[in-house]
């Protein structure tokens, strides 16, 4: 069994009716915020101490587990309630699960975890978390992608993209929670663990009959449109734009990376680390440095300086 406390009350675990009337959305009266963190040098990075301070405003226990720093910074140590080194095995779930089993026994309506894979939050994360479009669920996350686990995988497996996802009573209740949790195992590949736990969860969690909800939806969301792409597009830069024209008619694609602007518009309070370091779809970076500067007022320099210390 998972070394995590809660009742012995168990929901009902099939499916919901499609009928059956919406319940009126719970009250999150206690907040805990667990934050994965790896850096193959064992920094904390600028803008993973911003994070931290974000998270504190919003979280009534903030838990980071490190999978490569063995101390965290005087700034951030002060904020942290919960601060849990360990080795870089199992990915960012290994320390979910190790941070989710530290939480008191019973003591919280919500638990978000997140990862350093994004930077923000961007602007204030408070109107995310009781936002109408998620305010119902019991699973619920920034983005609801459609993307496969990989390019000869099933199509069209729809999940919550796991570097944001909440969960809530009476989910955490759940016998469908022991049960993921306890199976969080170290695995060989990325690839298994997101087949396995990212796509994984969404699936266990809505077929044991749990409500699932995302601010951005990719399988609502109209596609990709040449008005969108266009400002993108350059004639110096032609092998970029064509890799984004090409890969911008396809579906589905990753939303957290193609259409980034579309997150912040929904509400996402988020940009990917991967969008500027490895960039897959072809963006054109200074659009979103613009981006961002008439969207938010997040400092850049945060992002400027963490590029230039892992290149």
């Amino acid at each position: 069994m998972l070394a995590i406390a809660h009742s012995t009350t168990h929901r009902n675990e099939s499916p919901r009716e499609a009928t059956q009337p919406r319940p009126a959305p719970r009250p999150v009266r206690s907040r805990a915020i667990v934050l994965a963190h790896f850096d193959p040098g064992g920094d904390f990075d600028p803008h993973v101490l911003h994070a931290i301070r974000m998270y504190r405003q919003v979280a009534d226990r903030l838990v980071v587990v490190s999978a490569g720093g063995h101390r965290l910074p005087a700034a951030a140590a002060r904020l942290v309630d919960t601060f849990i080194p360990r080795p870089n095995v199992g990915y960012d779930f290994g320390s979910w699960r190790q941070g989710i089993a530290a939480l008191p026994p019973d003591a919280f309506d919500e638990i978000i975890c997140v990862n350093d894979s994004v930077y923000g939050p961007v602007f204030d994360l408070a109107p995310a978390l009781t936002d109408p479009r998620v305010a119902h669920a019991d699973l619920w996350g920034m983005v609801l992608s459609e993307q496969p686990p990989r390019p000869d995988g099933p199509p069209r497996r729809r999940h919550l993209q796991s570097w944001f996802f909440a969960m809530r009573r009476p989910l955490i209740e759940s016998a469908a929670f022991e049960r993921f949790w306890a199976a969080v195992v170290p695995v060989a590949s990325k690839q298994q663990v997101i087949e396995r736990y990212e796509v994984g969860m969404t699936e266990h969690f809505r077929q044991a009959g749990f409500s699932v909800a995302a601010l951005y939806d990719a399988g609502a969301a109209p596609l990709v449109t040449l008005a969108e792409v266009w400002p993108q597009l350059s004639l110096r830069e032609v092998r970029r734009s064509w890799r984004l024209w090409k890969k911008s008619r396809r579906t589905p694609h990753n939303p957290s990376e193609l259409v980034w602007w579309r997150l912040l518009e929904a509400g996402v309070p988020y940009v990917k680390v991967g969008l500027f370091r490895v960039n897959h779809y072809g963006i054109g970076l200074e659009g979103v440095w613009r981006g961002l500067a008439a969207r938010t007022s997040y400092d850049t320099g945060l992002i400027r300086s963490h590029l230039a210390r892992c290149a």
